[in-house]
């Protein structure tokens, strides 16, 4: 998991409030008058309808789009990058059903996280609700701030809360946290199932890797074999500034950390 910066003041046409002055350069398209109507129907109903016309409202093409590339297509939670994926809802819409095309409230995710994060959505204040005024309409796409502030949340959202510092890594790939609210996140999303601990540890076990094919193939030249590995080592650096990186959490713990100098030494000894 790592920070997110999501633009609240670019809300997707579909989800905006048909009001002229979110629209003031333009008509108000009707994929917002649309999504408007189902978000009307939902207050009156009190509660969220699981039906087609209902689920197909956050899940636009503008919308799908802008997240794809806020998120850089890898999951909010796990970072794995994925060909399919969910428009996740932050605020479980089964319980927040106001907030279900609400802009900071739609994160990007893989299907497993999304399954197991579910409608999970603890809280260690308050729980908010919504009042149904024009002011709180105007506003329903960038509520978040607000709502944290009386509820302090459980579930750690990676557009609000920065995870560098919070998480802590294992060589094996396992994932841990001292704060509650990392630790809530790790155990309800499955942060540490086996196949994510597996990909990441394997991060390490390819680095050596790569490390053992240089010193053999340079055995016998040792100018050689340190400019290699210092070769490898700037990879693997570099690589956690491209956004599109997989697993960037535990590639910086890594660096940080001092493993990729004790892998090399490890090679090296054996």
């Amino acid at each position: 998991m790592i920070k997110i910066e999501k633009d609240l003041n670019t809300v997707p046409d579909s989800l905006q409030v048909p009001l002229k002055e979110f629209f003031f350069d333009k008509s108000i398209p009707q994929k917002s008058k649309t999504t408007h109507k189902r978000r009307k129907e939902l207050i009156a109903n009190e509660g969220y309808k699981n039906e087609d016309v209902y689920n197909g409202r956050y899940k636009q093409e503008d919308v799908k789009k802008a997240l794809k590339g806020i998120y850089n297509k890898k999951c909010a939670f796990c970072e794995q990058k994925m060909e399919q994926w969910h428009v996740e809802h932050y605020r479980p819409k089964d319980i927040y059903h106001w907030l279900a095309y609400s802009w900071d409230n739609l994160l990007f995710s893989c299907a497993t996280c999304n399954q197991y994060k579910g409608t999970s959505f603890a809280l260690m204040g308050a729980k908010k609700n919504f009042e149904n005024t024009d002011e709180n309409i105007r506003k329903i796409n960038i509520c978040s701030y607000e709502y944290d502030a009386v509820e302090l949340p459980k579930m750690v959202n990676p557009e609000v809360t920065n995870p560098e510092g919070h998480l802590k890594f294992t060589k094996d790939g396992n994932v841990e946290s001292d704060d509650v609210r990392f630790a809530y996140t790790i155990e309800e999303c499955k942060l540490d199932r086996k196949h994510l601990n597996d990909e990441r540890r394997n991060l390490m076990d390819k680095f050596k890797k790569y490390v053992t094919s240089e010193l053999n193939e340079n055995i016998d030249d040792i100018a050689k074999q340190t400019n290699s590995i210092e070769v490898l080592l700037r990879q693997f650096i570099r690589e956690i500034k491209d956004p599109e990186t997989t697993f960037i959490a535990f590639r910086k713990f890594a660096i940080e950390n001092g493993w990729l100098n004790e892998a090399i030494a490890e090679v090296k000894n054996n």
